[in-house]
């Protein structure tokens, strides 16, 4: 009952990011594929970045079952779409991927030491991840820094 009522909310309340996430689970459909937590798991071709959008995770190039805590921040995304539903795109996508990946935020960030973890919505994911997927990888990292 879990599993389908996630997948419902997913493809209703958060059908803009979910519907992202499965065309790109599409146009990745030959690669490496699992379920985690009743999310879709691919790993696709980029070795630098992880994302995930709505029900469906992509987990860099070169990602072993040992990173715990990747799998878990991931799937702390698809909690976060659970409860914004179309607002996630703008409250968690877009500060997210600038966060991740446009380079005068990537360098400030990385001269002022900030950790991935100190935005908002990382730190949301990391917390997600650890309360609903059960993974305390991520909550002994954040003591670590903390």
């Amino acid at each position: 009952m879990k599993r389908v009522l996630y997948w419902v909310i997913q493809w209703t309340w958060g059908l803009p990011q979910t519907l992202i996430g499965a065309l790109i689970c599409l146009r990745y459909r030959k690669r490496e594929r699992f379920s985690y937590q009743d999310a879709v798991v691919t790993i696709w071709p980029r070795q630098k970045s992880s994302m995930s959008l709505g029900m469906f995770l992509f987990l860099r190039d070169g990602w072993t079952p040992v990173e715990h805590e990747l799998l878990a921040h991931e799937y702390g995304h698809t909690i976060q779409s659970l409860l914004l539903g179309p607002l996630y795109l703008i409250v968690v996508g877009l500060p997210s991927i600038l966060w991740a990946g446009f380079g005068p935020i990537v360098r400030a960030r990385k001269q002022r030491k900030l950790p991935y973890s100190w935005l908002y919505c990382e730190k949301w994911a990391d917390r997600c991840g650890t309360r609903f997927a059960g993974h305390r990888a991520i909550e002994q990292r954040r003591q670590q820094t903390e």
